[in-house]
């Protein structure tokens, strides 16, 4: 097993040592709880360059996985409420299922590749859970198994 240097665990004593007693469940600096959705939608995209096709419209079973953190939990002992972040993530994806992504409204003038849609989902769903959705932290998207883009902040 890996073990710490001497100075790095000098760091995660002094860590230990100076949080407040009776505290001791809360994380120490740079932790954090992280919770994540993943469900799947069915539609087809075109990439274009500057509105003119590089490839024949095709479809994909795109996976989606929405991940929120924190380091701090609320009363009921979560970082956000699954059914809040499930809701908001199906509603973003109900807007595509069973559709083409590239004639979306909100792709007009937007080639969607896969990152393209990965940030649209980050945006869409951080706004779709208002308050909680600070505690958004990454979306990842899968066209097909082992080709995924991903998008953070």
């Amino acid at each position: 097993t890996p073990r710490l240097s001497s100075a790095a665990s000098d760091v995660y004593k002094r860590q230990l040592d100076s949080r407040p007693q009776g505290r001791q469940h809360e994380p120490l600096e740079g932790q954090l709880f992280e919770v994540a959705y993943e469900t799947t939608f069915c539609a087809t995209h075109v990439l274009h360059d500057g509105g003119k096709p590089i490839e024949p419209q095709h479809g994909h079973d795109w996976r989606v996985e929405v991940v929120a953190a924190g380091v701090t939990l609320d009363t009921l002992g979560g970082v956000v409420d699954f059914v809040h972040l499930k809701k908001a993530v199906g509603e973003i994806c109900q807007r595509f299922h069973y559709g083409d992504i590239t004639t979306h409204p909100d792709f007009a003038g937007r080639s969607p590749s896969a990152e393209a849609v990965a940030r649209y989902f980050f945006d869409e769903v951080r706004k779709t859970m208002g308050s909680e959705g600070r505690h958004l932290r990454r979306v990842r998207v899968w066209e097909a198994p082992g080709c995924s883009a991903t998008w953070s902040e």
